[in-house]
């Protein structure tokens, strides 16, 4: 049987996701605010009106029109996705074959490199400094060395939270012949976007997700912004009927309360400075600082803080090799969480 497996997803290391049943959830970057559930009742509406028997609206016309609203982007230049993973590969599908050049920076979500190692493409990394920074100049440098056809750039990064600034992004366009992704995944809680700048660059794709600021990880919701010759072969690649219709009305719902949603991220933008006054002057730990809804951290007692977290029954993402060694990712929380994971790097710290 093994022997019918493509060698190149042999070859692969899977996406771990944590199953673990955890008191307080601070591993996945989620929204720990329920904002959906005050729109229960708009939503339990909504879905009376629709047959099951029926297939999904494939094209998402509603959705596209609620995101159009929101980002100022015509409908027509919107496609949406199962998440902004399923996007990823469509722009994978649609760019690269077999032993093409892609660009990334490391660290960064690993989704772009492992579709790129399905594809047998070769994914091209490019080292950040010590403090996380983005090297610009080495991305285009080497885009051109290997005449990359996909850049890569994360923006907020996950899993560092540093971004990249709107000219650097823009000097990567206009300095390679590469289509460039900027993946703004944590958009809202940065504020600084370039996805206006797609009618001007015809190799841009900007991609987005409702799992964060709006607190949809549960719907599976993403989308991305290009010019149509674009969108047009990503929609050549797209399953009909890739998004339910449960996950349609829901995204719709949220998208219709937006002023909600921006109550949220005010709340969680809030719980970041307080995470960070309160960690801050402790010793033996290093805050990166970012720009997203998580903070990354570096602990001398790596082992001791993860062991008292289990306890505790609090996950975080932790990292055990590489640049990231003995960092852990935790997700702003509420302030009961928060003050949770607090208090536990304050008894490491303090021996207790």
């Amino acid at each position: 049987m093994e022997n019918l497996i493509k060698k190149s997803v042999m070859n692969l290391h899977a996406y771990k996701v944590n199953n673990d049943i955890y008191e307080i959830k601070l591993d996945a970057n989620e929204n720990p605010y329920d904002i959906f559930k005050n729109y229960k009742d708009v939503f339990i509406k909504e879905i009376s009106k629709i047959n099951l028997n029926r297939y999904p609206d494939s094209y998402c016309k509603s959705l596209r029109h609620k995101i159009s609203e929101y980002t100022m982007i015509n409908e027509d230049n919107i496609i949406c996705g199962n998440g902004s993973d399923e996007i990823i590969q469509m722009i994978l599908n649609a760019f690269i074959g077999k032993n093409d050049n892609i660009i990334i920076h490391v660290p960064t979500f690993p989704m772009y490199k492992i579709y790129a190692d399905i594809l047998e493409a070769n994914t091209i990394e490019v080292s950040c400094d010590d403090e996380f920074k983005i090297n610009i100049d080495e991305i285009i440098k080497k885009a051109i060395e290997y005449k990359a056809k996909v850049i890569f750039l994360c923006n907020p990064n996950n899993p560092t939270g540093n971004s990249i600034k709107r000219e650097e992004i823009l000097k990567v366009i206009n300095e390679t012949e590469s289509i460039v992704v900027v993946d703004e995944a944590y958009y809202e809680f940065l504020g600084e976007t370039v996805i206006d700048k797609i009618y001007d660059e015809e190799r841009l794709i900007v991609l987005r997700t409702l799992s964060k600021a709006f607190a949809l990880a549960g719907a599976r919701i993403g989308y991305a912004a290009a010019q149509n010759n674009i969108i047009d072969a990503l929609n050549k690649l797209r399953s009909p009927y890739n998004i339910n219709t449960f996950s349609q009305i829901a995204a719709v719902t949220l998208l219709e309360n937006i002023d909600a949603v921006k109550e949220s991220i005010k709340k969680i933008n809030e719980e970041k400075e307080y995470m960070e006054s309160c960690l801050k002057d402790i010793p033996g730990i290093k805050v990166y600082k970012g720009c997203a809804n998580f903070l990354l951290i570096r602990f001398k007692n790596f082992d001791k803080v993860i062991k008292l977290l289990l306890e505790y029954k609090i996950s975080v993402k932790s990292y055990l090799k590489g640049e990231l060694k003995n960092c852990i990712r935790v997700t702003v929380g509420s302030r009961y969480e928060n003050d949770k994971f607090i208090d536990v790097v304050k008894r490491v710290i303090n021996n207790e």
